[in-house]
């Protein structure tokens, strides 16, 4: 029996559960793939959008240099008003100074910066960054105005260097600037067009935590993970993030529902595959028992046939000539009809039950006088085996609803397994009795009693304790509890059971009292 339900497990194994697993691993590792896939293209979008924000100021500084360069160019001075009109239409702007290709100071916006300490700040850095300075001027004499940010920076200040041409003259431009102010101020117009409520981009100094400007004005210390520098400005950087949820949330919230939905179908495929073992090992034992059943059944009523045979042909023969003797003979024949009666009634009760065609006919009953007809009929056999049998019944019991007949079947069948299962000590013991609001009847033998692990069992149909060879050494069809059962379930009652190995066992078959089924 081991070895096909052995063998159907590691069917299963290799057709169902293997490519389960397989199939998991995969679309997880897949899965993850494509998850990051998507991050990167996520990603990509973000960067794309940040570089307009660095290419918008680019232009828009490069904007104000050809400004600077018209406007120097019109007039007969280097420093206008125009100019300083100019400077004065950038909120972050707090002065211009510019030099010629020596580092010599040519002019200001405004004036006063021509003898400030500043001045000569900007000049050593200027001979510090000559290397810097010689570059612009290649890409100025090809054509490309490149702007740089170079010297000491801070939180209020930037310099921002830029060539012009004045007069056939090259200057070099030194642009201070707030760089905090050119952000929040001339950068968050073309911000907020980008964002249009999908994106929030926030704006940090270098090391710091919290932003000190964010696209959404209702929640300004809102803070992003995906951060890059601005071209234009040192030690500054700007985040984006997608409104409500981060790229590493919203990648992780698919990798979660992909994960719950693979989990859950493997939940499915695997519970599938549990049922379809399931029920061939249950088909597998229930086949296994039917052999049994068969074997058994054919035994018990092939001994009470071939007893009955050869007596009544020893009698037709006339061998046995005292009187005491034939009718000793006719005791035994009439016994095992009545076994070979009790076995076919099985049987048919049985079969009736499995196609559901049991039919059971309910009307007042007494339990007491149930169980003493049931006796009578069942008289014979039990004195002809030696047994003592005690009833003790509670005169006081109210009626109940039953099938007589059905009550009386699931009676006989517990005494005969009482008797089955019995040992040297023959005593059964039965008793009738009232519990809370059900009528009982219980059956008591000294027997070999019945383990813990097999009491689950013994209700189900064709199943024979196997323990010690009980099912070699007692004969039976495995259908007298399972009988039991289905009568009891019928009358809407309960069976108790107190039982352990060598101490008997005592079955209680509890019926609804009338009154209270009625209630």
């Amino acid at each position: 029996m081991q070895t096909p339900i052995r063998n159907i497990g590691l069917l299963i194994l290799l057709v169902i559960v293997l490519p389960v697993v397989i199939f998991s691993v995969f679309e997880i590792g897949n899965m993850r793939q494509n998850e990051r896939v998507i991050q990167d293209i996520y990603r990509n979008q973000l960067d794309a959008l940040l570089f307009s924000i660095n290419q918008y100021s680019d232009d828009m500084m490069g904007n104000f240099a050809s400004r600077i360069e018209i406007g120097a160019n019109s007039n007969e001075t280097i420093a206008s008003p125009e100019l300083e009109k100019l400077i004065s239409e950038i909120p972050s702007a707090n002065s211009l100074m510019m030099f010629d290709g020596n580092f010599e100071f040519l002019s200001s916006v405004p004036f006063s910066y021509r003898d400030s300490a500043l001045l000569s700040k900007i000049q050593k850095e200027l001979y510090k960054n000559e290397p810097t300075l010689r570059r612009l001027q290649t890409y100025m004499r090809s054509g490309y105005r490149k702007i740089e940010t170079f010297g000491e920076t801070s939180r209020d200040m930037q310099w921002i260097v830029f060539l012009t041409h004045i007069r056939d003259r090259e200057v070099i431009n030194v642009l201070n600037i707030n760089p905090e102010l050119f952000i929040s101020r001339l950068l968050d117009p073309k911000i907020q067009e980008i964002t249009r409520g999908k994106f929030y981009i926030t704006a940090y100094y270098a090391g710091d935590d919290v932003p000190f400007y964010a696209s959404n004005k209702q929640h300004p210390d809102l803070r992003t993970l995906e951060k890059r520098p601005f071209w234009l400005l040192k030690d500054y950087v700007m985040g984006i993030e997608l409104e409500g949820i981060t790229i590493a949330d919203l990648a992780r919230e698919r990798i979660n529902r992909n994960l719950i939905l693979i989990g859950l179908m493997d939940i499915i495929l695997l519970f599938g595959a549990w049922l379809i073992y399931r029920n061939i090992t249950r088909q597998l034992e229930l086949s296994q028992l039917k052999n049994g059943f068969v074997a058994n059944v054919s035994h018990e009523i092939r001994t009470p046939l071939a007893l009955i045979s050869m007596y009544i042909e020893t009698l037709e023969m006339g061998r046995v000539k005292e009187a005491q003797k034939v009718s000793e003979y006719y005791k035994v024949i009439l016994n095992e009809t009545a076994r070979l009666s009790g076995i076919v009634n099985r049987i048919l009760s049985f079969s009736q039950i499995e196609s559901n065609k049991r039919k059971y006919i309910f009307g007042n009953a007494d339990l007491n006088e149930i169980v003493e007809n049931a006796f009578l009929t069942f008289r014979y056999t039990i004195e002809n085996k030696g047994f003592h049998y005690s009833f003790e019944p509670d005169k006081s019991l109210p009626e109940i609803e039953a099938d007589r007949d059905a009550v009386a079947d699931a009676f006989v069948n517990l005494l005969d397994n009482a008797m089955k299962y019995s040992t040297d000590n023959k005593n059964i013991a039965v008793r009738t009795g009232l519990s809370g609001s059900f009528v009982f009847i219980e059956v008591e033998d000294q027997g070999i009693g019945i383990s813990e692990k097999n009491q689950k069992y013994i209700f189900d149909k064709f199943y024979r304790v196997t323990e010690e060879n009980l099912a070699n050494r007692v004969k039976g069809s495995g259908l007298g509890l399972s009988i039991v059962k289905h009568i009891m379930d019928a009358h809407e009652g309960k069976i108790y059971l107190k039982s352990s190995p060598g101490s008997g066992s005592l079955f209680r078959l509890m019926f609804p009292a009338k009154n209270t089924k009625q209630a």
